[in-house]
């Protein structure tokens, strides 16, 4: 039984871990971002710095993009 619950820990962790670092769901958090930005629903500071930890993720992948994203 614990073996089973360690494989299945295991495979959540790995699993979110993908997600975290997956180009196409950080590419859709960054648009989420601008949208709060562009509504005000966040200022410029915050914009940068959630935007800043999305870049290191998605740098962390490899998947940065060209000119270092938006606004």
């Amino acid at each position: 039984m614990i073996t089973f619950v360690s494989w299945v820990l295991r495979r959540v962790v790995a699993e979110a871990e993908r997600l975290h670092h997956d180009p196409a769901a950080v590419r859709r958090e960054l648009e989420v971002l601008e949208e709060q930005l562009v509504s005000g629903a966040i200022d410029e500071e915050e914009f940068d710095r959630r935007e800043d930890a999305l870049l290191d993720r998605m740098e962390a992948a490899g998947q940065r993009p060209a000119g270092g994203g938006a606004a």
